[in-house]
């Protein structure tokens, strides 16, 4: 991959970086944990609550209306979505990082 790639796509993922700075927020390890313990049942249970929504939606309380319950499980699932989008880039990135090492070796022991 030449050096201007590699600079275009560091410079894409810190602009990306940049713009999430500005919504992101910090979480101590103590906010996150019951967040992280929930793993994948958090979205089963969004679907579940969903479900009874669209059954009996005079279960909300008086501030949340099934619509605005709807935008916030897309809002969720979005979110999901980009972190898998990311892996997915993580995982070619450190393949790449392997391959370019075994290319450094394989000029070390040539040299």
């Amino acid at each position: 991959m030449p050096k201007a790639t590699i600079d275009q796509i560091t410079s894409a993922l810190t602009e990306i970086k940049n713009i999430l700075d500005d919504y992101s927020k910090y979480m101590n390890a103590v906010d996150e944990k019951p967040i992280n313990k929930e793993g994948n049942n958090k979205l089963s249970l969004l679907e579940h609550a969903h479900v009874l929504a669209l059954e009996n939606d005079s279960s909300f309380p008086h501030y949340l209306t099934l619509e605005r319950f709807v935008t916030d499980i897309q809002y969720f699932t979005d979110f999901r979505n980009l972190i898998d989008l990311t892996g997915k880039i993580q995982e070619k990135l450190w393949n790449m990082t392997i391959q370019s090492a075994n290319i450094v070796r394989k000029e070390a022991m040539t040299a």
